[in-house]
């Protein structure tokens, strides 16, 4: 099957109806993603600035 590029109907897609993923499984990953990168900050806050305010 042979895609047409031109087709109007392959221009006016999202780029979440184009991949694979569904928009659900995406979102799922944003939300883990950023709790990982808040996890890692705050470990990285406690660890390094608050020492700094104590002494």
């Amino acid at each position: 099957m042979i895609l047409d590029t031109f087709s109007s109907e392959t221009l006016y897609m999202c780029a979440v109806c184009i991949s694979e993923n569904s928009g659900g499984q995406i979102a799922l990953l944003i939300i883990v993603m950023s709790f990982i990168l808040l996890g890692l900050l705050n470990s990285s806050w406690k660890k390094y600035f608050k020492k700094e305010q104590k002494s």
